[in-house]
């Protein structure tokens, strides 16, 4: 038996917990001790359920920085905007970390959108794998790619980052550890990197020598409940966004059986615009069946649900809010499996609405798509994937178990003395 630790940091909603679960879910059946230091509790809780974990808050800074800025266009911006703007700060945060690591004592941490966790994990012994969408497992490359070509200077972009670098540095040296030479060196190298996509969604085109572990099984959700309607079935996972009124409006004129679910659960827009045609889903709906019964999607740009849609054929309309889904979205389109629509923009969002439901050639572009790997088998990669994990943190299972008791008692000892 070992002790895994997961560490989940940045993002939001379930598109960082729901991909996590069948995989620590495995490891938990495995006998192995997993630990969870996560971003949102509460949801955590709901998410992992029974499956055996032990939950700890993860450390986390809240709040805008001073110098926020406002339109990142490299991973860099994105890093100095959720802590790494200040060296001060940045160590006190990733002190934290440490002092998390010391408790649970892992053999292997695995990294979900955690930058400072990885900044700590550097002063200790346990093996280190980074796990997730593409746009948080950066490219080990100098400068990191722009993600918004066109917008200014690019020398700017690297004068950015190596500001970045040298508050890392500051911290790093602060605990006699070496020097990073560029700021990707952050997520490499480590023991493994599993990209939970396929080249096609990757946020960084030029990614050169990766491999792509797919998408696994999502677990969990009710079963999808139809309302009646004539025409497609439209299915709708969306965020709150100034236009999502005008477009509920437009989905009742249509009358298309189409089914709707947000996190947000907002009990007016229930109220308002729930009828015969448009039903709100009281939960989440199980993805596999809804990607497989409905025909076309309306979704803000997440990850998960996008290539789980391609997988199964079907067209999407984006509506993207933030930075990852518009590359979400794009990719969609280069695909031909899709159009984007801004979302300030309600006869936009109409306009490609329409043109979805009146052509099928972005459906024949998904289902391109989902023949390309017809012959994926999602419940193999992740049993892959737990088997890949495993060899990280033991050679033979006999010296895995003792280490953990050892790990234990020695936790215990260090707690009882303070």
């Amino acid at each position: 038996m070992a002790t895994v630790l997961v560490a989940w940091e940045l993002g939001g909603g379930l598109g960082h917990l729901v991909p996590l679960l069948p995989l620590v879910r495995g490891l938990c059946e495995r006998g192995h001790r997993v630990f969870a230091a996560l971003k949102d509790l509460p949801r955590a809780g709901a998410v992992f359920d029974d499956a055996g974990v032990s939950f700890l808050q993860a450390p986390l800074r809240t709040g805008r920085v001073r110098n926020h800025i406002e339109r990142p266009r490299t991973f860099a911006h994105i890093l100095h905007n959720v802590g790494f703007s200040d060296s001060g700060e940045l160590r006190t945060l990733a002190e934290a970390w440490r002092h998390l690591f010391d408790y649970v004592q892992p053999d292997l941490i695995l990294f979900d959108h955690s930058p400072t966790a990885l900044l700590a994990a550097r002063t200790h012994h346990a093996r280190r794998a980074v796990i997730g969408i593409p746009f948080a497992c950066p490219p080990d490359a100098h400068p990191f790619p722009d993600l918004r070509p066109g917008l200014g200077d690019p020398c700017d972009l690297r004068r950015d980052e190596d500001l970045v670098l040298d508050r890392v540095n500051k911290v790093l040296a602060s605990w006699h550890q070496p020097q990073l030479t560029r700021l990707s060196q952050l997520y490499h190298p480590v023991d493994e990197t599993f990209l939970t996509t396929f080249q096609e969604l990757d946020h960084y085109p030029t990614r050169k020598g990766s491999q792509y572990w797919g998408v696994w099984p999502l677990a969990g959700g009710q079963p999808p409940s139809w309302p009646k309607g004539k025409g497609k079935r439209l299915f709708a996972y969306l965020k709150s966004f100034p236009a999502l009124p005008r477009l509920l409006a437009l989905l009742n004129e249509l009358r298309c059986p189409t089914l709707v679910y947000s996190e947000e659960n907002d009990p007016r827009l229930r109220k308002r615009f729930q009828s015969a045609t448009l039903r709100f889903a009281n939960q989440r709906v199980d993805p596999s069946l809804v990607c497989a019964q409905c025909d076309l999607a309306i979704l803000n740009g997440g990850h998960g649900t996008t290539a789980s849609m391609l997988m199964a054929g079907k067209p999407i309309l984006q509506l993207p809010i933030y930075l990852e889904q518009k590359l979400n979205a794009a990719a969609t389109i280069r695909l031909g499996a899709g159009l984007s629509a801004r979302i300030g923009r309600p006869e936009e969002i109409a306009v490609k609405l329409m043109a979805l439901l009146c052509s099928e050639k972005h459906t024949e572009a998904a289902r391109r798509f989902a023949r390309r790997y017809a012959d994926f088998d999602p419940k193999g990669q992740l049993g892959k994937a737990l088997r890949r994990t495993e060899e990280l943190v033991c050679r033979d299972v006999g010296t895995a178990r003792e280490s953990s008791v050892n790990t234990v008692v020695a936790a215990s000892a260090r707690i009882a003395a303070s």
